[in-house]
């Protein structure tokens, strides 16, 4: 008897299952569904873009049957943006084709002295602005040039070792930026970073009318965690905006230059 049921059931779930798909395979895409997971923290990309971006690459969807839709080639086309980090297509049995989002988060911008802007995100990915929106974060400029040729998007280290160059000032600018991402305060209170010709970095605080020097990115934490025990001990004497100058890039001492 046990082997009867357990016949008759696959034979039903066969048959029901096929039925199912052959629903499936007559069901046309009706409407488009996207959601941007992280439009809270950036908006380079809106939802709204998603179905202009799929037009100009001559992706059709609309009235189509689902079988013939290749979610696939979809999530490649979105893939192609380099402000898109992930994207997720698919399609449900109500005839809807479902898009989720997430974008690149950048860390940093950079200005190059060759006249090239671009982001590095939180993978060392480069990402080329957009001009509907500006991602409030850290800017590097100066006297620095740019490795990559021009409106280059990628992963930086990978474009590297591909290339066989060893640039660590980018490795330096993309670790220092990773560093003041994950601390609140620091994220909060470096502005700019510019690199004089001196080669002697610098940068400008939010708070404060003085310039920070670090000399060079190496020991960028021992020279921020020095700045931190001026602030809270030594800054109050003679106030915020008494400095033109600080600076760490000597050991064991910071010297301040009065205004």
């Amino acid at each position: 008897m046990a082997v009867v049921l357990a016949t008759a059931m696959v034979a039903y779930l066969t048959v029901a299952l096929t039925h199912a798909r052959r629903h499936l395979d007559n069901v046309v895409c009706s409407s488009l569904q996207v959601v941007v997971k992280d439009s809270a923290i950036n908006r380079f990309v809106h939802k709204d873009d998603i179905p202009t971006i799929f037009r100009a690459s001559g992706k059709t969807y609309f009235g189509k049957r689902l079988c013939e839709i290749s979610t696939y080639e979809l999530e490649q086309t979105l893939k192609e943006r380099s402000l898109i980090k992930r994207a997720d297509v698919y399609t449900t049995a109500d005839g809807a084709l479902h898009v989720n989002i997430l974008q690149r988060r950048p860390i940093v911008r950079v200005y190059t002295s060759n006249e090239q802007n671009f982001y590095i995100d939180a993978d060392g990915y480069v990402v080329q602005p957009y001009s509907g929106y500006t991602s409030h974060v850290p800017i590097v400029n100066g006297y620095i040039s740019s490795p990559f040729p021009r409106g280059f998007k990628g992963d930086m280290f990978a474009y590297f070792k591909e290339k066989k160059i060893c640039d660590t000032l980018y490795t330096q600018i993309y670790n220092f930026a990773k560093y003041l991402d994950s601390h609140p305060f620091w994220q909060a209170q470096v502005e700019q970073v510019y690199i004089p010709r001196s080669g002697k970095v610098e940068f400008v605080p939010r708070v404060g009318a003085q310039i920070i020097r670090l000399g060079s990115f190496e020991n960028f934490e021992y020279k921020l965690h020095k700045l931190i025990t001026l602030y809270e001990k030594g800054i109050s004497i003679k106030g915020w905006n008494a400095y033109d100058l600080i600076d760490l890039s000597y050991s064991n001492q910071v010297i301040c230059k009065l205004k």
